[in-house]
């Protein structure tokens, strides 16, 4: 009896944490996934409504930054693959997935994001103190930041569009 209820009891343990822990992934996949429009509208309207805490934003969002960008990054490494093999099951195909292929571009993305995003918030960062920008106009710094944040992602997807327009010319 002892033993079947220190069973029963270990395996609703068990399960109460892997459940647990999907949770916390999904929450945090949804939170990364909504990030460009927190660090947009999320950070303007906190630099508008609370001004007197804007320094201590700024390094949260400056850190918070380049982790978020990394997650895209590796979301659009992946974007033109799911595309294409969604249009061939559409068709009634399969194409096969080669997994290390697939992991390292990803990962390689994921470096360059984090990366490429705390070069560009550094360039940033350092032109904004430059040109007294910081201390006295926050709603500009929080206006325009986003754009550095996740300039990896924004020249993936330019140089993605480019490539497309040229393969239709042609």
């Amino acid at each position: 009896m002892t033993i079947v209820s220190f069973i029963g009891s270990s395996i609703k343990e068990i399960i109460r944490i892997v459940a647990t822990v999907i949770f916390l992934f999904v929450a945090l996949l949804a939170l990364a996934l909504l990030a460009p429009l927190l660090f947009t509208v999320g950070a303007l309207t906190l630099a508008l409504r609370f001004p007197e805490s804007a320094p201590v934003w700024a390094i949260v969002y400056l850190i918070l930054g380049p982790f978020a960008c990394a997650i895209w990054m590796s979301v659009l490494s992946h974007l033109p693959t799911w595309v294409i093999d969604w249009k061939v099951r559409k068709a009634g195909g399969r194409i096969g997935f080669h997994y290390p292929r697939g992991t390292v571009k990803g990962t390689s993305f994921m470096f360059a994001g984090l990366f490429g995003s705390l070069l560009a918030e550094g360039v940033f960062t350092y032109a904004a103190h430059r040109m007294n920008v910081i201390p006295d106009h926050l709603v500009l710094f929080f206006s325009v930041a986003p754009f550095f944040v996740f300039a990896p992602c924004l020249l993936v997807v330019l140089m993605r569009s480019i490539r497309q327009s040229r393969l239709t010319i042609a």
